[in-house]
């Protein structure tokens, strides 16, 4: 049984696939870190848009104000996004994420003008359109990982309220490159480490106490081509992926789920006043007999 294993870092992204703002501390909601992906970038279709296509976007730095999110680009004047966006009426419109689908509220022209001129074309006339979540629409994650002790709610994440990553398994990943690579690139909101803790052991943790929070393991994070871009730089490379193919195989509890593993998704329960600091103690209280990730024996 490992012992003295501590949160070391805390991370939100207020804007989907912008870069992250490291917190010591971090209030909670239904839907997971405060202001996490609250807000998203979608083209004319409504569908989101990420580093995936544009990896620009890991160059729009936000920081926290008293009313509102700053975020500064390259060449570009800082704008803000005012965290709650008032009385005054602003439209909604469908929106997907991973072609599921979802109501957002659109924030401003002024902010559509922002990133349309500091992105690179997407699209043929393409002009981006920043995003709200509605609080009176909430999204909820896959039925099959629901579970009825948790909130089951998400932002504009990809599919869970949290992603949770353990630093000794950066460290055995980074075996594998010759350069290796900050936390950055896999975007967790959560990030553990303890002098006892292997790398991976993660895989079979099933139900946590992190500080204050009880919190589910859903599933492990099959991971896309994001963490081949420097979050720095934007430059996008292969080595990443490459090193990844040790972690190729198929999620344990669904077959349809293939693809290369790293970190695990989460599904917390919220009460009230609940907050998370750097330094919580996490607990493992169950287990699984075997890793929720089945690796094919190549790797």
């Amino acid at each position: 049984m490992i012992t003295s294993v501590t949160v070391t870092d805390l991370i939100t992204y207020p804007v989907k696939s912008c870069a992250g703002i490291s917190l010591l501390e971090a209030a909670v909601t239904p839907r997971g870190l405060h202001l996490d992906r609250d807000f998203m970038l979608v083209d004319d279709d409504g569908t989101f848009v990420s580093q995936r296509t544009v990896p620009q976007l890991a160059l729009v730095t936000p920081s926290l104000r008293a009313m509102s999110v700053a975020l500064s680009a390259p060449g570009m004047e800082p704008i803000e996004v005012p965290y709650e966006l008032g009385e005054s009426t602003h439209p909604r419109i469908e929106c997907t994420v991973h072609g599921r689908e979802v109501v957002g509220e659109l924030v401003g022209e002024a902010l559509d003008e922002w990133f349309t001129t500091f992105l690179p074309t997407y699209k043929q006339n393409c002009r981006f359109r920043l995003v709200r979540v509605c609080e009176d629409a909430p999204r909820f994650i896959k039925d099959r990982y629901q579970l009825e002790q948790a909130t089951n709610q998400v932002g504009f994440a990809d599919g869970n309220s949290m992603l949770l990553a353990n630093e000794r398994s950066l460290a055995q990943l980074n075996t594998l490159l010759e350069n290796p690579v900050p936390m950055n690139r896999f975007r967790p909101n959560i990030v553990v480490d303890g002098p006892e803790l292997a790398a991976y052991e993660e895989d079979s943790w099933s139900r946590l106490e992190i500080g204050p929070m009880t919190a589910f393991v859903v599933k492990a994070c099959d991971r896309c081509p994001v963490p081949d871009t420097d979050q720095k730089t934007a430059v996008v490379g292969k080595a990443v992926r490459r090193a990844l193919v040790s972690r190729k195989g198929v999620n344990a509890f669904d077959p349809t789920n293939k693809g290369v593993f790293f970190a695990q998704n989460l599904n917390h329960v919220w009460t009230p006043g609940l907050t998370l600091r750097v330094g919580d103690d996490i607990r493992v209280i169950e287990r699984l007999d075997h890793p929720n990730v089945v690796l094919s024996a190549r790797s």
